[in-house]
């Protein structure tokens, strides 16, 4: 046991020592912080031959080096990248226990900490052409520790390598559309989240990475839109939620439940979300109400095919393929019943219905989502029966086709007909 303390101790060590380069970025070229980079390598490599901890830290923050020289990424988010996983990720670790949703919060409060005092620290030193220096970077610092937080939580080897990449590429593209809102409002939607996922965490709706990546969901939707989008989300997380624990032990029974309770996890969040995500932003950037439609049909899939598998998995009829019309077993990829298809249909409605009560759409608008919706959770089917059960599409990624086939749809009807 004792080598492996020691061990822990070095690698606290090497993180806080790249930390601490962070804050002399303002007074470094390119060139200098490279060898620097390179030397810390040298020294780690003595200390922990054997880890490749050692190798990924060094190799992500040299990736970075190398982005800033070739492509201009901007050293402030250089410095914020490497503090999310240095200072925090010890600090973090001396309070409380990792992959935990207490880990994971103090990850991300803290994140949000260092990332935007090390990235104002450079800002300050550095001639850095923005308007709202200090504004935007917390608007930033809070996507990076968020994303950082989400990856983090996700079990996998490569940590030291994909939390400072993934950081940086999330605070890089936002950087890209130069939005920000003031630090009061950001702080109080990015407490709403904190709420909304530690809640569905401990209701086994969803589990740490599938709250925290839909926590960096809401954060986005709402400062890129409104409440009025989130809500539409949060509806279908709702839906979503209370109907795959509808009759779940008869589907336990039958082999067909989704496996920790029905907690959804990051793959969902992205499969049913990263669409809609990605036309909330557009939207919020472009301003075209094309944006809205698509982002409702693409919601109303999600939600339609939700509650087409976990209600039509309950019919006490056998369900057909898509395809050939053949009777197949209950839970097939590609099944569908009379049932499942009236659920298709209300669940798309009820999408339909509430961005109707909330003023986001008029009845044509309503209509075309519930069309797009029931169009999308078909092709869903159509490709769970024909690309999923030949092992090319994961279920998440037939999703991911799905929802943006329902947004397409939608954002089609919607430039024909209005």
């Amino acid at each position: 046991m004792e080598p492996y303390l020691e061990l822990s101790q070095k690698h606290k060590v090497l993180r806080i020592l790249f930390g601490c380069v962070a804050l002399l970025l303002p007074f470094l070229v390119i060139w200098q912080l490279m060898l620097i980079v390179l030397a810390v390598t040298i020294i780690f490599a003595f200390i922990a031959p054997k880890n490749r901890i050692s190798v990924h830290i060094c190799f992500a923050v040299l990736i970075l080096v190398v982005l800033s020289w070739l492509l201009n990424f901007p050293i402030y988010l250089l410095g914020a990248s490497v503090t999310i996983f240095t200072f925090n990720g010890v600090t973090r670790d001396l309070i409380t226990q990792r992959k935990t949703i207490q880990g994971s919060v103090i990850f991300l409060l803290l994140g949000v900490i260092f990332a935007f005092c090390i990235g104002s620290w450079v800002i300050a030193l550095t001639d850095v052409p923005l308007s709202s220096p200090y504004q935007f970077m917390f608007f930033l610092a809070v996507i990076g520790a968020i994303t950082g937080a989400m990856l983090d939580s996700i079990p996998h080897s490569n940590e030291n390598l994909t939390v400072p990449l993934g950081s940086a590429m999330a605070m890089w593209l936002f950087a890209g559309f130069g939005c920000w809102v003031t630090p009061s409002y950001l702080m109080l939607v990015l407490a709403l989240m904190l709420e909304i996922g530690y809640i569905s965490y401990r209701l086994n709706i969803a589990d740490i990475t599938g709250a925290l990546s839909g926590v960096l969901w809401g954060v986005l939707i709402i400062i890129f839109e409104d409440m009025g989008w989130f809500t539409v989300l949060f509806g279908f997380f709702v839906l979503g939620g209370a109907f795959t624990r509808y009759k779940y032990e008869y589907k336990q029974s039958l082999g067909i439940a989704e496996e920790d309770g029905g907690a959804r996890g990051y793959r969902n969040v992205f499969g049913n979300g990263l669409v809609a995500l990605i036309l909330a932003v557009a939207g919020g950037v472009f301003g075209n109400p094309v944006f809205m439609v698509g982002y409702l049909g693409a919601i109303a899939t999600a939600t339609g095919d939700t509650l087409a598998s976990e209600i039509g998995e309950t019919s006490e009829y056998q369900p057909v393929s898509i395809i050939t019309f053949k009777r197949v077993r209950t839970g097939t990829n590609g099944g569908i019943s009379v049932l499942g298809e009236i659920s298709a249909i209300a669940g798309s409605a009820a999408i339909g219905i509430l961005a109707i009560f909330l003023g986001m759409a008029g009845l044509q608008v309503a209509s075309i989502t519930i069309l797009g919706g029931f169009i999308g959770t078909n092709v869903d089917s159509l490709l769970g029966a024909t690309l999923e059960n030949r092992g090319y599409l994961t279920n998440s990624s037939v999703n991911l086709f799905a929802t943006a086939a329902g947004a397409l749809v939608s954002a089609g009807l919607y430039y024909v007909l209005v």
